[in-house]
């Protein structure tokens, strides 16, 4: 989960300490600086969410797809599904997350009906994983983030706990919601899915977005408009952090100098190069270099 293996400063909750079994745990990450971590793939037996309030972190699955999200988004990753931090960075950011118990195992779920948790959780990952936090969403986190701070809370306060338990379903409708409206939005796209294969298969080619789209038989303006919807970003932004994520695999494996690394991959000098990287995670390439090493001894 977020952060959880790395920063002890990071309060979290067990859903079965306050009567809410359906939750294994929940709480707020914060990063005030690119912070490495050790963080491997990992995946739950029931979905996790996560709410990223300000800055942007950007995850990972096994299939090598990139799951970017941005301060006012959040994240639906799917149960059993492997994902990790990608380039083994959080960048600088504020987040909420939650991960949610399996349905079907027999528990009596507080927040929603059995038969609620189950769609529920049917829902998630069928498209799209990255949507908009709805404003009634943003203020249930931001009571959560005051309550769960409350020192009452953990001496059993029955009514905090209440307000907890109260916010958290709000939190999980509004989730919920924002999944059916994308699931309603029945757009092509297997056009942004198309696109998507066409940009991991030629991961050393830097793709002309609007010949892709016109090969497609789609404008560049409707594939910016669907991929923007279903994944949250635009395509060339996505690309650009495909791009860094290549460069921070090389700045691992091997010594060359930044500025040789940054024209092999089209940053024309190492000033540019570094102003875009520190822009997606929140450090120079020099420094992130260090960091990686240092975490390795």
């Amino acid at each position: 989960m977020l952060g959880s293996q790395i920063l002890d400063l990071n309060r979290s909750i067990s859903g079965a300490d306050i009567g809410v079994p359906e939750v294994r745990s929940f709480g707020f990450a914060t990063f005030h600086q690119a912070m490495p971590t050790t963080d491997s793939w990992s995946s739950h037996s029931g979905p996790e969410l996560v709410f990223v309030l300000e800055g942007e972190a950007c995850w990972e699955l096994e299939t090598e797809a990139l799951i970017p999200v941005s301060g006012g988004q959040f994240a639906l990753f799917p149960a059993n599904r492997p994902h990790r931090i990608v380039n083994g960075l959080y960048p600088p950011s504020h987040s909420f997350w939650m991960v949610m118990v399996g349905a079907g195992n027999g528990l009596q779920p507080a927040l929603l009906t059995a038969e609620g948790l189950r769609d529920f959780q049917n829902y998630l990952g069928r498209r799209g994983l990255t949507h908009d936090i709805d404003v009634r969403c943003k203020d249930a986190i931001a009571e959560l983030h005051r309550l769960i701070n409350d020192p009452r809370v953990y001496t059993g306060s029955s009514l905090l706990i209440a307000e907890i338990r109260a916010q958290l379903h709000t939190v999980l409708v509004e989730a919920w919601k924002a999944q059916d409206k994308k699931l309603a939005d029945r757009g092509n796209n297997e056009l942004v899915g198309e696109f998507l294969e066409a940009l991991h298969s030629n991961p050393d080619t830097e793709l002309n977005i609007g010949e892709v789209a016109n090969r497609l038989g789609f404008s560049r303006s409707y594939l910016h408009d669907r991929f923007r919807k279903e994944v949250g970003m635009s395509p060339s932004d996505y690309a650009q952090r495909l791009r860094i994520k290549r460069c921070c695999r090389r700045l691992i494996t091997s010594r060359d100098p930044i500025t040789e690394i940054a024209v092999e991959f089209g940053f024309g000098s190492s000033q540019y190069f570094s102003r875009v990287f520190k822009k997606y995670l929140g450090t120079t390439p020099t420094e992130y270099r260090q960091q990686m090493l240092a975490r390795e001894h």
